[in-house]
């Protein structure tokens, strides 16, 4: 007899989704490669990138402020991503005693 397999711990939810096949092989190959082959933990990663975008939606809306361009978008993300490598660099210089 096979041995059943063991969910991982905490609470999870099964549920299906119908793709196109090529996205189904974009989907495999990511989780393989970035995953260790967990296609839940990319799909986890997704939904915390879309819960992201709708908090930021949110605060758009709450302060009355336009959605920013693609372009926009664009100078913003690259303002954080280098504000967050002059920080690691910040971090990796101090010494702890």
């Amino acid at each position: 007899m096979k041995p059943s397999r063991q969910r991982r711990a905490g609470a999870t939810e099964t549920f299906s989704v119908s793709v196109d096949a090529a996205t189904k092989r974009a989907l495999r190959a990511l989780a393989d490669s970035a995953y260790g082959g967990n296609l839940s933990a990319l799909i986890t990663d997704l939904a915390e990138d879309a819960r992201r975008r709708m908090a930021a939606g949110a605060y758009l809306q709450r302060h009355r402020l336009p959605e920013p361009t693609a372009a926009e978008a664009k100078l913003i993300e690259a303002e954080l991503e280098r504000e967050v490598a002059s920080a690691r660099k910040q971090r990796r210089g101090r010494r702890v005693a």
